[in-house]
Parts: C-alpha cells; structure tokens; sequence
C-alpha cells in the first residue's frame, strides 16, 4: 500500500512520482524546523519548493499549461503587425 500526502492528488489525479535526494544536514534541518513551523509534511513542503522553482523559470507543473506556454512562445503563433 503506499501513502500518499494529502495535496500530492488534490488537482489532476496523477500517479505520485519519487526520486530520493540527498542535501546538507544544515539544510535539511532546516526544512525540518520550516514543515514543524507551517503545519505541514515534508512532502508538502517539498512540492511546494518545486512549484515555486518551476514557476520562478517561467515553468508549470501542470501538462495543459506548460504546452499553452510552448504555444505562446512559437514564433508561428505571434501575432505579425
């Protein structure tokens, strides 16, 4: 059986992806202390850093958005004036 966070499925449904990572022990604890102060679990505090560095690059985590953006930034679809 595998737990699953209270957002990771809250918008499209998706099956839930996982990749172990390392960092500093200064930084995880950190994130530690970050989760313990909002409420949350590390798995939200994570894919809230995700989204936010996604979005930070003019990326979406979403398939139907990142193609509108791909759409947008298509030379075809420019309007010619």
């Amino acid at each position: 059986m595998v737990k699953k966070s209270k957002t990771a499925k809250r918008d499209t449904g998706d099956d839930l992806v996982g990749k172990r990572i390392q960092c500093d022990r200064a930084t995880w604890n950190a994130v530690q202390i970050l989760a313990r102060d909002q409420m949350k679990d590390i798995p939200e505090i994570t894919e809230e850093a995700f989204r936010d560095l996604l979005k930070k690059h003019g990326r979406s985590a979403d398939l139907r958005e990142q193609l509108k953006m791909s759409a947008r930034r298509s030379p075809a679809n420019r309007n010619k004036k």
